[in-house]
């Protein structure tokens, strides 16, 4: 690519940033209430359940997965109301959300792949991260949805690129677009969040994972984000765990995991990677 092409493209990006006219895709409807009904400490189990069924397909999804192996390895669940009484309302409202958000809200085209990848690696995340934050009594609800959505700003980011490179009849090669991802995907992740009405926390997080100066707050979240991303990689390729080599890990470390920690993170392993395996389908 011509680097006149590239100037082009990064300024109009940032140019996009600052002016709030980059495109953003919707928060689906029905995972801000899932959201809602899950930080209202006075909703219940019937109105999660009546939000879920107001949506057929949704509804059959969350069904699917929680009479997966992961979630119900011993009986089968036959309605809503059921899954949500054995499972619970956070296990439901991260189903919810896993199948109401995802690849299908960006427009990729010839980048499919990428897409769900970078999705497929914010689930593992999330995952790792909800059981660290369950090890060391940490707020697990926020935990795994930072999680999932800190890296969000990456699909946004390839599709503005896209988009612009279409203007200018330019073919983008991978390594730009990677580089690209790099440089904007925390700017782009903060107008996502603001834009989406999210926790701070999860602003919180995609402004302070790789920086090492950020005070933003919501450290402990950061910090088990950062762990999980450790775990992640390696659920993600050889599934090959050395728990020496872990314990030593620096982001490890930075939670306090000691080895008896990372062992009995380990000792889950099996259900983590059903876990992530159910909520990528």
């Amino acid at each position: 690519m011509e680097q006149a092409v590239f100037d082009s493209i990064c300024q109009e990006i940032e140019e996009g940033i600052a002016n709030n006219t980059l495109s953003l895709p919707m928060l689906p409807k029905v995972t801000q209430q899932v959201m809602s009904l899950v930080n209202d400490q006075d909703s219940d189990a019937g109105a999660l359940s009546k939000l879920i069924q107001g949506d057929p397909a949704l509804a059959g999804h969350v069904m699917r997965i929680a009479n997966s192996a992961a979630y119900s390895p011993n009986a089968k669940m036959t309605s809503l109301q059921q899954a949500i009484a054995r499972l619970g309302m956070s296990n439901i409202a991260e189903i919810a959300m896993a199948a109401t958000m995802g690849p299908k809200m960006f427009q990729t085209k010839g980048f499919e792949l990428l897409v769900k990848h970078i999705w497929e690696s914010s689930i593992a995340i999330a995952v790792w991260a909800k059981e660290i934050a369950r090890l060391g009594r940490r707020n697990v609800e926020s935990t795994f949805l930072c999680g999932l959505l800190f890296q969000i700003g990456r699909p946004v980011v390839l599709q503005a690129v896209l988009e612009i490179a279409q203007k200018h009849n330019a073919v983008v090669e991978m390594d730009i677009i990677e580089t690209l991802m790099d440089r904007y995907q925390s700017l782009v992740g903060n107008k996502l969040a603001s834009h989406w009405h999210l926790p701070v926390s999860v602003s919180h997080v995609i402004k302070g994972i790789d920086n090492a100066e950020s005070t933003d707050g919501s450290q402990d979240i950061v910090a088990a984000i950062r762990a999980a991303r450790v775990f992640s990689h390696i659920t993600l390729s050889d599934r090959h765990y050395d728990a020496d080599v872990l314990s030593a890990n620096p982001h490890v470390v930075e939670n306090n995991l000691y080895s008896d920690d990372v062992l009995k993170l380990l000792d889950k392993a099996d259900s983590v990677h059903e876990t992530i395996g159910a909520l990528s389908l």
